[in-house]
């Protein structure tokens, strides 16, 4: 590739300021297998630092479409067309940003490679190169971290460029910032302004009303608590939800255009609790947002009088032209389009709901057809001063006009409540890295994970049980249980983006259950498909981890409400390859896996203490394997289909049992051997006896007969150390 090789901060390229087109983009490459969320964004500025517009994820054009975006699995790209800019655009910066989520933190240094050019092409030519950057060198490390406390990189204010008489100044910062989102550092971007050569920085420094610190925009499939979006400080109490839609034919009147929207409460089960709309906006815990005040009508204007010296078919006169085509004001793109609203008191919620669905719908026959963006605003409002209310954010989802005729809805994102001693809570406290496939790495880890897990959901599922008998009983609950259960629930919010089938929302039902209690990306059908995903089922179970093609695939967490879990591989929605499961009465496998059952050599710990290391199959203990039980004793023996069969050798401290074994019993011909290291367990005259009249070793021929009604027994044999309580004949 040809172009300038931009190698460091304070570089400047010079690009061409009357071209058809430039071209960004932002190109990485990562290790197989690994999925990688990145975004690309060109900002707008005024002279005064004013942020004008943007082009990124959700919301792909700036500067009434002289700004584009695109975005790709593979890398982002902005097309910028500077005949089409606004005069009054002085500066644009391009950031690029790494998406983070629960289950796993991405960040800029997870590509193997990372790399930003740039482009420029006349009228029907094809793109020149201008430069090139490598991104990587410029990131932090452990040794030279952004902040003390962290060596990541969530995101890098990569170059700024302003117009100057021929051309259009490129600077490159390559300035790591520790937020995922460049909303959360516009004050940083206009501060890279103040440094550009020939900005106009006595226009910056004398402009401060209407400049914006923070700009909290929200990503397909972002997953925040209510308190991280609000920064308040405080616990959100109240939100207010605000519902907005854009489109070329969308408006009021407009045959096949009936936009609605919905907000549909689910208990963790999946099933509805109830539902409000824009026909019916009162329920439990939610309001109506009132309607503002009507501004008085201005006094039609009367119109003007005609010429009478003016003939039919003259031309009108030039006043009257000016006002017939005065245009009307341009749209500031990055107004809320707003159209109605609610409000959510979150305790006042019936306590059932776990869940908060929100859609925008038109059912239509047109369906998204004619949406060209859905948008969807929160805002704290748990202050009962509103100059203290405070934005949580705002999602957009851009719709190309006609791409979604066939789906009248698009779940734009869900409120959604979790326990602090939930298994996600737990797991996130327990894990020492966030990320799922290194946190499966450390077996220790895991099983430590997995036992501290255990321990705190008996303890909330202790609290629910004391919540439900005290309920059904009709007695008051104690404000110590009343301050507990409150502070079990966190508040989140999960954006969506997804658009679904069906004629009316209870053709959704399903998908809408689903959506309820999942966390996660989709692919193009409609499936489950995500390397970081989150899904609570029915019955309370959880799993965190990947999904591909609506299955459980590839490394997860899945975690039983009533306790235990597993953390290993998947295949098909099964256990598959290398895990570890712990069972709900404390016992713990380690080990291969196959079709949901131990496969392959593992071990179990048996809640008792005991111990069985060797192979399985099928889920049964089949072929060699060595058992340790509570007393010392070591058992070697081959099984098969769970049974000990054949030849084995009891190891105790004070002597060994050679022998034939059948369904787990002892059976015919076997021996004992006691000699000078095996008198270890045994108390001090009894070995001292041994010793004197025996010398060093005693052999012992024996036989052993199973005794009627053995099958019975099976079930309690696990433990070898109590083989000597059944019926038996020897010498010594």
């Amino acid at each position: 590739m040809a172009g300038v090789e931009v190698s460091g901060q304070g570089q400047i390229v010079a690009l061409p300021f009357r071209v058809e087109k430039l071209s960004f983009d932002a190109k990485w490459t990562s290790e197989q297998g690994a999925q990688l969320d990145l975004d690309l964004t060109c900002c707008t500025f005024s002279a005064e630092g004013k942020l004008r517009s943007f082009a990124g994820p959700g919301h792909s054009t700036a500067e009434e479409g002289g700004i584009l975006h695109q975005g790709t699995p593979e890398g982002d790209t902005v097309t910028v067309y500077p005949s089409k800019i606004d005069p009054h655009c002085e500066a644009l910066i391009f950031v690029l940003s790494a998406s983070d989520s629960d289950v796993s933190t991405m960040n800029l240094a997870n590509p193997t490679t990372l790399r930003f050019n740039g482009y420029s092409a006349e009228l029907d030519a094809s793109l020149e190169p201008m430069f090139q950057c490598n991104l990587q060198p410029h990131l932090p490390s452990a040794e030279a971290p952004i902040a003390p406390s962290t060596a990541d990189s969530q995101s890098m204010i990569i170059c700024a460029m302003h117009r100057s008489t021929d051309s259009w100044v490129t600077t490159f910062s390559l300035l790591p910032q520790p937020s995922h989102s460049w909303g959360h550092f516009v004050p940083e971007l206009r501060t890279v302004l103040s440094q550009l050569p020939g900005f106009p920085v006595q226009k910056l420094a004398a402009a401060q009303e209407g400049v914006v610190d923070k700009v909290v925009l929200l990503r397909r499939f972002e997953d925040r608590t209510a308190e991280a979006l609000s920064c308040s400080g405080q616990a959100v109490q109240k939100v207010r939800l605000d519902f907005g839609w854009e489109g070329a034919l969308v408006g009021e009147g407009i045959e096949g255009v009936e936009m609605e929207w919905n907000a549909l409460c689910y208990d963790i089960t999946g099933e509805q609790t109830q539902a409000v709309s824009s026909k019916s906006k009162e329920a439990d815990g939610i309001s109506a947002v009132p309607d503002p005040p009507v501004p008085e009508e201005e006094e039609e204007a009367a119109p003007p009088e005609a010429d009478p010296e003016a003939e039919e078919g003259d031309e009108p006169k030039p006043e009257a032209a000016a006002k017939e085509k005065l245009p009307a004001a341009a749209k500031n793109p990055d107004e809320f389009p707003q159209k109605d609203g609610i409000i959510i008191e979150l305790s006042a919620l019936p306590s059932a709901t776990r869940s908060v669905v929100i859609t925008i719908n038109n059912f239509a026959e047109e369906g998204l057809g004619p949406l060209t963006c859905a948008h969807l605003r929160l805002t704290d409002v748990t202050a009962a001063d509103a100059t203290q209310h405070k934005s949580m954010g705002w999602f957009r989802f851009p719709s190309p006009a006609g791409a979604h005729k066939d789906r009248p809805t698009v779940v734009m994102a869900k409120l959604y409540k979790e326990s602090t001693g939930s298994a996600f809570s737990q797991w996130r406290a327990a894990a020492n890295n966030p990320d799922l496939p290194a946190f499966l790495a450390d077996i220790a880890v895991v099983r430590s994970a997995l036992l501290t897990i255990s321990k705190v959901q008996a303890a909330a599922n202790q609290l629910a049980k004391t919540i439900v008998d005290k309920t059904e009983a009709g007695e008051e609950l104690t404000e110590d249980v009343k301050a507990e259960e409150r502070g079990q629930w966190q508040w989140r919010l999960g954006c969506m983006g997804r658009p679904l089938p069906g004629a009316a929302l209870e053709d959704s039902a399903d998908d809408l259950k689903g959506i309820a209690n999942y966390e996660g990306r989709f692919d193009a059908t409609d499936k489950r498909h995500d390397q970081r995903a989150k899904a609570i089922y029915t019955n309370g179970d959880t799993y965190f981890g990947q999904y591909s093609n609506d299955r459980r695939q590839g490394v997860g967490l899945y975690l039983v409400a009533k306790g235990g879990g597993y953390a290993g591989s998947y295949a098909e929605s099964k256990r598959s390859g290398q895990g570890v499961m712990r069972m709900p009465d404390g016992a713990m496998y380690q080990g291969k896996f196959a079709g949901d059952k131990f496969e392959g050599q593992g071990q179990y710990e048996y809640v008792d203490g005991s111990t069985y290391v060797g192979a399985w199959k099928a889920g049964k203990k089949h072929g060699e394997g060595v058992y340790w039980d509570t007393k010392g004793g070591c058992l070697r023996g081959r099984w098969e289909n769970g049974v000990l069969k054949g030849q084995g050798t009891y190891d105790q401290p004070s002597y060994q049992f050679k022998g034939n074994f059948k369904a787990n019993l002892p059976e015919g011909e076997c021996s004992f051997t006691i000699c000078a290291h095996r008198t270890l367990g045994m108390p001090a005259r009894a070995a001292a006896h041994i010793m004197a009249d025996h010398g060093p070793i005693i052999m012992h021929k024996g036989n052993y007969t199973l005794p009627p009604g053995h099958q019975l027994c099976l079930a309690l044999v696990h433990c070898m150390s109590t083989w000597q309580t059944y019926h038996c004949h020897h010498n010594v």
